[in-house]
């Protein structure tokens, strides 16, 4: 997957997380966790949360929103230090990887 798909669906996981009223500091220690800095991961969590309420302007489509958080959020990697690039891109390739495979069944019941 490109990086820009790969981009949209880590936004839609932060928008939906922030959308279900998940706590940013999930998602803040998710990326700490992956080894993203907490300098970047702070402005990572932040442009989410300065989106938050973007779905209540009848201006403003889910797209635009989309496409504000992807910009932003590509932004504020492409500035971020190379290991930190790094761990985010990693932190988005992992989270691809739990969402692409579903869970396995155990069919062992059913002979």
């Amino acid at each position: 997957m490109n990086f820009v798909w790969t981009s949209i669906f880590v936004a839609v996981l932060a928008v939906s997380a922030l959308a279900l009223n998940e706590n940013e500091n999930n998602y803040l220690q998710e990326l700490i966790d992956a080894g993203v800095s907490q300098e970047t991961a702070n402005k990572l969590v932040n442009i989410a949360v300065q989106h938050n309420n973007d779905g209540a302007d009848p201006n403003k489509s889910g797209r635009t929103i989309f496409e504000s958080i992807i910009s932003e959020t590509n932004a504020a990697i492409a500035q971020a230090p190379q290991a930190d690039q790094e761990a985010y891109k990693s932190f988005v390739e992992d989270k691809k990887n739990q969402y692409e495979k579903p869970d396995s069944v155990d069919n062992s019941d059913d002979e």
